[in-house]
């Protein structure tokens, strides 16, 4: 019996191989999962589909359109603002529509191709003062916005033109099923491109929703290496118009490479500054800036998609005297619900609509003529100096032409600023899951029926193995054993081999062929380790390669607060809030072989250490990877070895003596 078990997962696993490659052209899996055109033709239908999505660029000058002609002419777009559940009408009632499961059928689209040039700027003002240390893609900040519809294959060429930076860019919360080399971690899924470099990503758009792209290598994308990707698709709720992504992000006048000695030392940097959309007025300094702003056309409801690309910060966004309609949490679409206000965490991404009828609080119609968005650190999970906080009320809502006045409304009542996610019973998924039972459950810890536990903390090196000298006692932030510490040179992705694995590389082993993955993760450690100190801080954790299911959260202790699992349809994200002094129990489906990073996602502490690799079904994913996929993946570490081996590239440069190590932090 175990023999032919063994034979029909060893069978499994060999149809895999045949499913989307990312070098290959079309493959099984898309075969099966394009709907059957033996259909009659509808009525309606006489040229394939291909139009304007409606949630589409502002610009009305936007030539973008989504391309189903791979599908034939039996399809039809069936977006209306009506009814934005519904994204393509298919023969005999087939659709693709908000109830679709994305991660086993999606549409056939078309090829999108970009490129993106990171570049260095002394000259970025983004908020009145100059930020001397800026790295950008295509010389702009925030990055281009990177468009697709629900189903296209997305290609993005990078080239490095940085001085003394290798680069990767990771495609935050895209699942990367089958396309492990192109999730853009340097040190884990590839090295890092070295200066002169190009590599280009490409992988499958199975989800619909927006995201963010931004640079994996040490502490970059807080020196303006992030930009808005969306992709887009049907809707939970409706909408008549649209806006382009909001970017809300925490700002500083000095890089990252220079603030993460600080945070070596202790305590953590703080920020300077708030950014919405690239644009904020300094507290410290003599120039307003200039701010976001937008303008509505009252009764209109508008949808904006709002995401998070902060180094530290955790914002409760909200509209004065507007209420918002929340339909999404990362790239998973929820059951519609209304509040005044959205926390949005590091890396998070709500999609919300906002209806264009202001109210008093005494609930008349507001007759003002501009309305503050406001972007408020939420209390215990930011940091910004005291006395010099800066201004929440970062972007503008005009109605009508005259914007010539500062607008003079107030917040809304009774906001929560509390350091939390949205409300738990508020995200519920669309498309529902029922958790079963972890097969990684075990009896060596007394929590072990949660599947593997992992305590957050601060690890203080033994003397000689400190980092980035060893005689350095620095403390680092740690989830594993002990704080992540990886080698550009030397990528997981390239070592699937191995039997055992560098412990500075954090690798947890999670080798099953089916069922449920568990990981409890506390905000404290859950046994008295020596070496780990207890800081009971909050952290965005964010899980790469997957959508995780959220079964419990807490900002109580496991012991004093034992889990009660919700497995019936919980809330399902990339990112979520581990509470200070709490914990979080999540689960996934080891479906997706390969090798994926696990973070918080404040700059300072996975750059510190904060991080673990999830290596998931080993064996099949080496035999995924086979030579042909892994090419460009040698011939980028070919390179960035060469680069790498001559001195003179380092910083300061080949006419100046050399100050420390090469590599300061973990590597991400």
């Amino acid at each position: 019996m175990k023999f032919l078990q063994d034979c029909w997962i060893a069978l499994l696993e060999l149809l895999n191989l045949a499913t989307f490659s990312t070098t290959g052209g079309p493959s099984l899996q898309q075969a099966l999962q394009q709907p059957d055109h033996q259909f009659p033709l509808p009525d309606h239908a006489s040229e394939p589909p291909i139009f304007q999505p409606p949630s589409g660029p502002e610009d009305p000058r936007s030539t973008f359109k989504c391309d189903y002609s791979a599908m034939g002419n039996q399809w039809v777009p069936c977006s209306s603002p009506e009814d934005r559940k519904c994204w393509l009408a298919g023969p005999a009632g087939d659709r693709f529509d908000i109830n679709t499961d994305y991660e086993t059928r999606y549409p056939n689209g078309t090829t999108r191709k970009y490129s993106l040039v990171l570049d260095e700027d002394s000259t970025l003002n983004a908020d009145g003062l100059v930020m001397p240390f800026a790295k950008l893609f295509n010389k702009q900040y925030p990055g281009p916005w990177i468009e697709a519809c629900w189903g296209d294959i997305i290609e993005v060429t990078v080239e490095n033109k940085l001085a003394y930076n290798g680069t990767s860019i990771h495609w935050h919360g895209v699942r990367q099923l089958e396309s492990l080399e192109m999730d853009g971690v340097n040190a884990i899924t590839q090295c890092a491109i070295a200066p002169g470099d190009k590599f280009t990503y490409r992988f499958r758009a199975m989800q619909y929703g927006t995201t963010w792209y931004h640079s994996h290598y040490s502490l970059q994308y807080g020196d303006g290496l992030v930009g808005p990707l969306t992709i887009h698709g049907p809707s939970a709720t409706e909408y008549d118009d649209v806006r382009d992504p909001i970017l809300m992000t925490d700002w500083n006048h000095r890089s990252g490479f220079m603030d993460f000695h600080t945070e070596l030392a202790a305590p953590p940097p703080l920020m300077d500054s708030i950014l919405l959309n690239g644009h904020g007025s300094y507290a410290g300094g003599g120039n307003c800036g200039y701010k976001y702003n937008t303008t509505f056309e009252k009764g209109k409801k508008y949808l904006l998609r709002l995401i998070n690309t902060s180094v530290d910060t955790t914002f409760l966004f909200t509209i004065d005297n507007h209420n918002i309609t929340v339909m999404s949490s990362d790239f998973v679409p929820i059951h519609p619900y209304t509040t005044s206000s959205v926390l949005v965490g590091i890396g998070q991404r709500y999609h919300v609509v906002v209806t264009a009828l202001p109210k008093e609080t005494s609930g008349k119609d507001s007759t003002a003529n501009g309305f503050w968005i406001r972007t408020i650190p939420a209390t215990g999970c930011s940091g910004f100096p005291l006395g010099g906080a800066p201004d929440e009320r970062q972007g503008i809502i005009f109605y009508g032409k005259d914007k010539k006045l500062l607008p003079t409304t107030q917040r809304n009542p009774g906001l929560n600023l509390n350091c939390s996610d949205e409300p738990y019973e508020k995200l519920v998924p669309i498309i529902p899951w029922t958790v079963g039972k972890p097969s990684n459950a075990h009896d060596s810890t007394p929590l072990g029926k949660f599947g593997d536990d992992f305590g957050v903390g601060l690890d203080i090196p033994s003397p000689g193995q400190g980092r980035p000298l060893p005689t350095d006692r620095f403390a680092h932030w740690a989830i594993g054993d002990r704080p992540l510490w990886l080698n550009f040179n030397d990528p997981t992705i390239l070592n699937l081999d191995n039997k055992t694995f560098n412990p500075d590389y954090v690798v947890i082993p999670e080798d099953y062929p089916a069922g449920w993955v568990y990981l409890l993760v506390t905000a404290i450690p859950l046994a008295q380790e020596p070496e780990r100190i207890p800081i009971g801080a909050a952290h965005p954790i964010h899980l790469h390669g997957h959508d995780f299911a959220l079964l419990a959260q807490s900002n109580q202790s496991i012991t004093a607060n034992p889990p009660k699992l919700k497995l019936d349809n919980p809330p399902r994200r990339d990112v979520t809030l581990l509470p200070a002094g709490g914990y979080i129990i999540i689960a996934f489906k080891p479906d997706n072989p390969g090798v994926w990073l696990m973070h918080c996602h404040i700059a300072w502490h996975a750059s510190s250490g904060l991080a673990l690799q999830i290596l998931e079904r080993q064996e099949t994913a080496r035999r995924q990877l086979t030579p042909a996929r892994l090419k460009e993946t040698k011939r980028v570490c070919d390179n960035w070895h060469t680069w790498f081996a001559d001195e003179k590239n380092h910083w300061p440069g080949p006419d100046e003596p050399r100050v420390g190590p090469f590599q300061e932090d973990s590597g991400i």
